[in-house]
C-alpha cells in the first residue's frame, strides 16, 4: 500500500483512512494499530523549521498634544435699543389767500352828543364844614365874587372881582352859621394872573396849598364859591377832576397861546384846567384837592372856541405855583402884572 504524503510531508487523511481500512480485515486490535501507524507517520514526516518571529518594532512614543485653551465665550452683544420711529410732520395746511376787505361806506357823522352829567364825587361833610369857614364873599358895588384866606389878615381874590376898587366888603362865615361883615383894603393887583391881595382881619383858618402839574391830571378836586347868589356863609361846592395843567402866555383873561406844562417851566402863567361846574360868582374861590389843599384860584371858563362852538367842562384857575411866585410882592403893595 502506498501512502501519499500531504503538504509538509505528512500523511493525508485519505491515506490514513485507507491504512485503517486495510487493517480491518484482521483480528488485530484496531485501536492499537491505528495509534501505532499514526505515530510512525508523524515520525516520518519532516520537521518544519519554524520561521523566526519578526521582531516587533517599538511603538512610536506618542507625542503629547498640547491641551488647547478653552475658547473664550464671546460676550453677549448688547441688543440695541429700538430707535423711536419719528412721526412724519403734518403737512401745513395751505394759507388761505386773504380776500380783499370791502371798503365800508363812510359812517355818517353823528351830531354832537349832549354833555354828560358829571358824576358827583362824595365829599366828607366834615371836610366841607372846615373849608367853608375859610371861603369868603367879596363884593364891590353891585358886583361880587369869592375869595379865600391865604394867611392871617389876608384874603386873595381875582383882580376882575375888585374891579379897580381900593376897598371891598368881605363876608366871613361863622362856625354856627351866618357871616361877619368887614371892610377889606385892596393892597395890590396882578392883571396878568388875575389876582388881588386884600388885607382884612378875617380870623379864618388859612388854607394850605399844593403845586400841581400836568402829571396830576385826574386828581379829584372840589371848587367852592358864592355862585347863584349864595350867601349866609355857606359857599356852593362843585366836584370834578383836574383835566390838565398848561402854561398861558400873556394875560389869562385874554385869548393867548398856551402850551403844555412840563413841571419845571416858569415861563408864562400856570393854569389848571378842571371840569367842575364853576359859575358866575365863583370867581376868586379856591380849587382844592380832597385833602383840603388849594391847587388854584378860579378865574373863568372857556365859553367859545375859535370856531364859535360852546365848550363844555373847561373851567380855569391860576395855579398855586404862579400865585406863590408873586404873593410876597402883592402883600407888600406891589402890582405884579409886569413880572
Amino acid at each position: 500500500m502506498n501512502l501519499t504524503l500531504g503538504r509538509n510531508g505528512g500523511l493525508t487523511l485519505v491515506a490514513l483512512i485507507a491504512l485503517v481500512a486495510s487493517a480491518c480485515g484482521s483480528d488485530t486490535d484496531i485501536d492499537a494499530t491505528i495509534d501505532a501507524r499514526i505515530q510512525l507517520a508523524l515520525e516520518a514526516a519532516p520537521t518544519v523549521t519554524p520561521q523566526p518571529t519578526a521582531t516587533l518594532l517599538p511603538s512610536a512614543t506618542p507625542q503629547a498634544i498640547p491641551t488647547q485653551l478653552p475658547t473664550a465665550t464671546p460676550a453677549p452683544t448688547a441688543t440695541p435699543a429700538p430707535t423711536a420711529t419719528t412721526l412724519p410732520e403734518p403737512t401745513p395746511a395751505p394759507t388761505a389767500t386773504p380776500q380783499p376787505t370791502a371798503t365800508p361806506p363812510p359812517t355818517p357823522t353823528a351830531p354832537p352828543a349832549p354833555p354828560a352829567t358829571p358824576t358827583a364825587i362824595p365829599v366828607p361833610s366834615d371836610l366841607y364844614a372846615g373849608l367853608r369857614l375859610s371861603v369868603v364873599r367879596v363884593s364891590s358895588g353891585s358886583s361880587y365874587g369869592s375869595g379865600w384866606a391865604i394867611e392871617d389878615g389876608w384874603i386873595i381874590t381875582n383882580e376882575h372881582v375888585v374891579s379897580g376898587a381900593s376897598v371891598v366888603t368881605v363876608e366871613i362865615p361863622l362856625p354856627g352859621g351866618g357871616v361877619q361883615t368887614k371892610v377889606g383894603t385892596v393892597r395890590a393887583v396882578d392883571t396878568k394872573r388875575d389876582l388881588a391881595a386884600v388885607q382884612v382881619d378875617h380870623g379864618a383858618p388859612a388854607l394850605p396849598t399844593r403845586v400841581v402839574v400836568a402829571l396830576d391830571a385826574g386828581t379829584q378836586i372840589i371848587q367852592m364859591g358864592y355862585s347863584v347868589n349864595s350867601s349866609g356863609g355857606f359857599p356852593v361846592i362843585h366836584t370834578g377832576v383836574i383835566s390838565t395843567v398848561v402854561r398861558h402866555l400873556g394875560n389869562v383873561l385874554d385869548s393867548a397861546s398856551e402850551r403844555a406844562d412840563e413841571g419845571n417851566d416858569v415861563g408864562g402863567v400856570g393854569v389848571v384846567i378842571f371840569d367842575a361846574d364853576a359859575d358866575p360868582g365863583d370867581s376868586g374861590g379856591p380849587v382844592l384837592d380832597l385833602q383840603g389843599n388849594v391847587v388854584g384860584i378860579t378865574f373863568g371858563s372857556v365859553v367859545l372856541t375859535a370856531g364859535g362852538n360852546r365848550v363844555i367842562g373847561q373851567q380855569k384857575a391860576t395855579a398855586v405855583e404862579s400865585i406863590e411866585r408873586v404873593w410876597t410882592e402883592l402883600r407888600n403893595g406891589t402890582n405884579t402884572t409886569g413880572l
